[in-house]
């Protein structure tokens, strides 16, 4: 309802009223095209076919295609019984003539009119030629780009691997080993030269690998791996870098560019000396390695009681049977360690030696009413307006219990891990 000149009410016509909202609904799909991938690729393609020249090659194109249309309606009215007898017969034989298909329905019966069909005929195979090389050279370039390690993947739920030193190939031997009838996706990221990523990527060709080459600190190197994609992450003790930071303050700027890009990213880092856990740990590291850290008990445990190393060497190696975790089915929750021990080693031969429990983290929801009250608002707003929506100890933790009890309840958040067959080994 709007009002006129006078003041009073004025109805609003059908159509203007169709027209605004039709106008609207156009505007908020646009910004909604805008904003999404399908938007992003074709603004990128239309970058690169700009400035590979193809809008120039389309248009000469173009000018021959309709040129050539009118110089050969022209020239065929003159002749006797002419089969081009308008302007669109002629934009279209001009059309298949360029684009060298030639069906036959309409043919020009003067000299000249065949004279400029010839020169149409010349003009659309050096241009086609052109539109398919410059199109050929755009995906090959892409293809190099790719190699080196400076394209965008297009993974979702992938492993990033970041960081380079000597034990990389075996970690990555060790996930085509545990990941079974399914190629699982992992990314790269490091600054290794170009022709020693194809040998591993080559190597390991069990993975469906990508390679991003870029220091995987920087969030834009780690956007062009998808990092806020990733379902979880493995930070290498890099070696391979050439900076003058030492080797676990890399780590730590890793682990802090990861987070940042992925809060809830799960990620696994390695360290080379023990003091660097604490600072790893408050960084944001979930799981944390420290090289060497058992190097005191498996020299000592060789001299004090010998085959204790070799038995470590054998579940540890990327061999048969591996130390592994292994899902609890549902039909032995609330049972015993020991029935749960003895299901899984007759099922599968898998021994369980312990019991992981998931503990779920306490959040501010799970301290207020369900009904909130005064004060409930007023905490979750406090909470709000310094950045808090979650308590610092929300996540919750990890226990792990070896060796349990065999009166042991199994409870629903339990997880088994023991020593099993690898995937390869089942199968074969």
């Amino acid at each position: 309802m709007s009002t006129n000149v006078e003041g009073g009410p004025r109805r609003v016509a059908p159509d203007d009223w169709v027209i605004q909202h039709v106008a609207a609904l156009a505007g908020v799909a646009l910004e909604l095209l805008i904003r999404t991938r399908l938007a992003q690729t074709v603004r990128r393609s239309w970058v690169t076919l700009r400035r590979e020249g193809f809008f120039r090659i389309t248009g000469i194109a173009t000018t021959a295609i309709v040129l050539g249309a009118v110089a050969v309606f022209f020239v065929e009215q003159d002749g006797e019984e002419p089969l081009i007898t308008s302007l669109w017969e002629a934009l279209w034989y001009s059309l298949v003539t360029v684009a060298t298909v030639g069906y036959g329905d309409y043919t020009p019966k003067t000299v000249l009119g065949r004279v400029i069909g010839s020169v149409l005929i010349l003009v659309g195979v050096a241009v086609f030629s052109l539109a398919s090389a410059t199109i050929a050279s755009i995906f090959v370039a892409q293809r190099i780009r790719e190699g080196r390690g400076l394209e965008a993947v297009k993974f979702k739920g992938h492993i990033l691997v970041c960081g380079w030193n000597a034990h990389a190939e075996r970690i990555l031997q060790g996930i085509a080993l545990a990941q079974g009838n399914e190629r699982t996706q992992v990314v790269l990221i490091n600054e290794l030269p170009e022709d020693v990523a194809t040998e591993v990527m080559l190597r390991l060709n069990a993975l469906d690998l990508r390679y991003v080459r870029g220091d995987p600190a920087s969030e834009a190197v780690l956007e062009r791996a998808k990092a806020q994609e990733a379902k979880s992450a493995i930070v290498l003790a890099d070696t391979s870098h050439p900076g003058a930071l030492a080797s676990d303050e890399r780590t730590t700027l890793i682990i802090l560019a990861l987070k940042s890009m992925k809060r809830e990213l799960k990620v696994s880092a390695e360290a080379l000396e023990i003091e660097s856990e604490t600072h790893l740990k408050r960084a944001g590291a979930d799981d944390l390695v420290v090289r060497g850290e058992f190097n005191g008990f498996l020299l000592s445990s060789s001299a004090m009681a010998p085959g204790v190393p070799e038995v470590a060497h054998q579940v540890l190696a990327l061999g048969e049977s591996e130390l592994r975790r292994e899902p609890i089915p549902p039909e032995l929750v609330g049972r015993t360690f020991r029935e749960l021990f003895d299901a899984l080693r007759a099922r599968t031969g898998f021994m369980t030696v312990a019991v992981v429990t998931e503990a779920k983290g306490l959040a501010l929801d799970d301290l207020l009413t369900d009904n909130y009250s005064l004060v409930d608002n007023f905490i979750k707003e406090q909470f709000s307006a310094a950045g808090m929506e979650h308590l610092r100890f929300e996540e919750g933790g990890v226990k792990v219990t070896v060796n349990p009890r065999d009166d042991y309840v199994v409870g629903p958040s339990d997880t088994a891990i023991g020593i099993g067959l690898t995937p390869l080994a089942v199968m074969s």
